[in-house]
């Protein structure tokens, strides 16, 4: 077998822009209000010759997942707010350099970056011949498909590593499958344009994402990680999953769960990395997400929500939901509906 690296090099170097909505501009202040509309808001500087700015957009994308293409010419500074998704940034040609709280990443050819949904980002040392790809991931939809990878619902923000190997066999496989989505988005008979082979596809793409780039529940996703968990803490979690909405305490679940309070606390430290409760909330906060996802806002409150789901104070629930998802759950409800199949 081949080294997958070689090969999705290769595969950057031959991706041509979507066949999606197209912005075409050599003005800065048109450019920066392309990227808001297709991204986010954004400070825009032109750091290299003005002459040379030159700016090609393109989008395109489904349910879930969006691709971006980006040629700008020359070397730009662009600064945005926390983009809200997880977006996975590759060159096919030339370099960029990307960055976050925690430092930054050069992309290029052999190596991709990772962009977390919850911080401010930088895109700087921008060379006139790169060719910007983006992969703009939906936390949500990540989130669902990690739970059913994980058999439970996480009650943590997953938080992947920064810089994307393309050389490792496990970014080249993650590389040819968004390469297989954008060449189905591509074709007007594609199999994106069928809506349960889209969600399928999206999913798919997640799946690789969560499987080939670290994350904070890639211990968990190892079979060894499985293997380390006791039965006494997978009962208790799924006692807190069935009965959420109910009000059990931490002796209900120890007594579900057939230990005592203090070996259950000490198991989900353990293994869990949060104490019971929290992890109670942490699930009652993902349900009240979930439903207010799918409520029609004229039919439906926040606060009876909440209270369905057992979240009674709800000024101590509206700052743990923001704190969760970075939007309050009244804009979650407000927003349109995304589905994946």
């Amino acid at each position: 077998m081949e080294p997958s690296g070689p090969a999705g090099r290769e595969i950057l170097a031959g991706v041509a822009p979507p066949a999606g909505s197209l912005v075409h501009t050599s003005d800065l202040d048109e450019a920066s209000a392309a990227i808001s509309e297709a991204y986010a808001p954004n400070k825009l500087q032109i750091a290299g010759r003005p002459g040379r700015f030159d700016m090609r957009l393109w989008t395109n994308g489904m349910p879930g997942l969006d691709f971006g293409y980006v040629e700008l010419g020359t070397d730009v500074r662009l600064y945005a707010p926390p983009p809200g998704y997880h977006v996975v940034v590759f060159a096919g040609v030339g370099h960029v350099r990307v960055g976050q709280r925690h430092g930054s990443v050069l992309a290029s050819r052999g190596r991709g970056v990772v962009v977390s949904p919850r911080d401010p980002v930088f895109f700087e040392d921008w060379s006139p011949d790169c060719r910007l790809v983006t992969a703009r991931f939906d936390p949500v939809a990540v989130e669902h498909v990690l739970g059913a990878l994980l058999g439970r619902t996480p009650v943590e923000p997953i938080r992947f590593g920064t810089e994307l190997d393309l050389d490792g066999p496990r970014g080249g496989s993650f590389l040819r499958t968004l390469q297989l989505l954008r060449s189905e988005l591509d074709r007007p008979d594609g199999m994106t344009t069928d809506p349960v082979m889209a969600g399928s596809l999206a999913n798919l793409a997640m799946t690789g994402l969560l499987r080939g780039q670290p994350h904070n529940y890639t211990d968990e996703l190892s079979d060894a990680g499985r293997a380390g968990v006791p039965a006494s803490i997978r009962n208790a979690r799924e006692h807190i999953e069935a009965h959420a909405g109910e009000a059990i305490s931490v002796i209900d679940v120890a007594t579900a769960a057939g230990v005592s309070v203090r070996a259950l606390e000490e198991g989900f430290r353990r293994h869990v990395g949060t104490p019971p409760m929290t992890y109670l909330r942490e699930v009652r906060l993902a349900r009240v997400h979930g439903e207010l996802q799918g409520a029609d806002p004229d039919q439906t409150t926040v606060s009876a929500v909440a209270r369905r789901w057992g979240l009674h104070h709800y000024g101590r629930f509206t700052a743990a939901y923001h704190a969760r998802y970075g939007v309050s759950p009244a804009e979650t409800l407000r927003r349109p509906v995304t589905v994946l199949l």
